[in-house]
């Protein structure tokens, strides 16, 4: 038979243990937060609206939440935030080029109509979504490395540990990708 204060040393020793994982998961949270600027730049950047956005963040933070305390330093947690950000992007980049070409599919068969607006802001709206639709169709071994540089502001050696890369390689996408992009918006009638 156990002892009082065998019992209260058990007790003790949980009390610890539950501390312990509440300040992990606490301090994951904050690395969470203070990354969250970053994370919204890789969203806005994969081309997701802000709606969109949010929702990707959501799913990120419910992963978080999950994976507090799995990793020991600061560097491991952010690098696996970024990781999780650009898969959960790809991801939704993926259900939405599905969705795409179900729809093309329908509105072949629809005669098409064409309604006039010369406002600028409209103007606005439909080049910024000619750009959205071009980074959406570069492929992810482009887009990803694209992201993490011009708006993530991380430079090729930094792009490369986090995709498994070398810095060249890197490089070498971001240049692929570039003149991609460039195509097909002066394709598109943007060359501003």
């Amino acid at each position: 038979m156990q002892t009082v204060n065998e019992i209260n040393a058990g007790f003790e020793a949980e009390a610890d243990q539950a501390a312990s994982e509440r300040s992990s998961e606490a301090n994951f949270v904050d690395i969470f937060l203070a990354e969250l600027g970053r994370l919204k730049r890789i969203i806005a950047g994969m081309g997701l609206s802000a709606a969109d956005g949010e929702d990707v963040l959501q799913d990120v933070s419910i992963q978080a939440l999950r994976r507090a305390g799995k990793y020991q330093t600061k560097e491991d947690s952010v690098r696996w935030l970024i990781k999780v950000t650009v898969n959960r992007c790809l991801m939704e980049h993926r259900r939405r080029r599905s969705f795409r070409r179900r729809a093309s599919e329908i509105l072949k068969r629809r005669p098409e109509t064409k309604t006039d607006s010369t406002a600028e802001n409209v103007i606005a709206a439909e080049e910024l979504e000619i750009v959205r639709e071009s980074l959406q169709e570069l492929d992810d071994s482009l887009l990803t490395p694209m992201v993490l540089r011009y708006f993530c502001d991380f430079n090729s050696k930094e792009v490369g540990e986090i995709l498994g890369l070398n810095p060249s390689t890197v490089r070498s996408r971001l240049r692929e990708a570039r003149m991609i992009l460039a195509k097909r918006l002066i394709e598109r009638g943007i060359e501003q």
